[in-house]
């Protein structure tokens, strides 16, 4: 006979907000109308503004609590006095097999005690367990980071995290040519409406300073 399951869902709440970067250029360098260079510009505000939303979604998931409620997905911790060979590993058993693409997010000064954890060890084996790195700056590295500070994130952002475009995924850039007119400067404004938000059960693990 066919078994039968509860399924239980929470609900969680997406709220976008508007990220917003701007440069101010004079406009007899807009006079001058290289494309290399306002290209430069444009990929440079769109890079910024990409680095902001990602840095909020690592907010996102530091800030997360450590049990699930109804309007709230709880991520584990594991804490660390010291960074071991076996952390990662230990990490990773405390993800559910929703998570399959595994990435682990650190500041690269975190990545470097790995490494020399590794080396002083001398063990052949890849202390990442190969999985892919990300860098950010929103965490601090485990030297910095203090007692109860989140210094790693292990888990899927595709399964466990969710963006939201409610105008559409493209970076919208303006020109502003009169505000700042009698100082003969032209500012170049980007904007992103999006909305971030953990809603994978089972998908992150953080690593925490014990």
């Amino acid at each position: 006979a066919p078994t039968e399951e509860t399924l239980v869902l929470g609900v969680v709440s997406l709220v976008p907000a508007s990220i917003k970067k701007w440069i101010t250029i004079s406009d007899e360098v807009m006079d001058l109308g290289g494309e290399a260079f306002l290209d430069y510009i444009y990929d440079e505000v769109t890079y910024q503004i990409a680095k902001k939303a990602a840095e909020q979604l690592v907010t996102a998931i530091v800030s997360a609590p450590t049990a699930s409620t109804s309007t709230a997905v709880g991520i584990p911790v594991i804490s660390a006095s010291s960074i071991s060979q076996s952390l990662v590993a230990e990490g990773l058993g405390n993800l559910s097999d929703n998570a399959r693409d595994v990435v682990i997010i650190m500041n690269r000064a975190t990545e470097a005690a790995f490494k020399a954890v590794q080396y002083a060890g001398k063990f052949a084996t890849d202390i990442f367990e190969g999985l892919d790195r990300e860098y950010t700056s929103a965490l601090k590295s485990f030297s910095a980071a203090t007692t109860g500070e989140t210094f790693a994130i292990i888990g899927d952002l595709g399964e466990g995290a969710q963006a939201n475009f409610p105008n559409g995924e493209e970076i919208r850039i303006k020109f502003d040519d009169t505000s700042l007119a009698e100082a003969d400067l032209v500012k170049i404004v980007g904007r992103e409406f999006v909305a971030l938000g953990v809603v994978g059960p089972g998908c992150f693990v953080k690593l925490v300073k014990g």
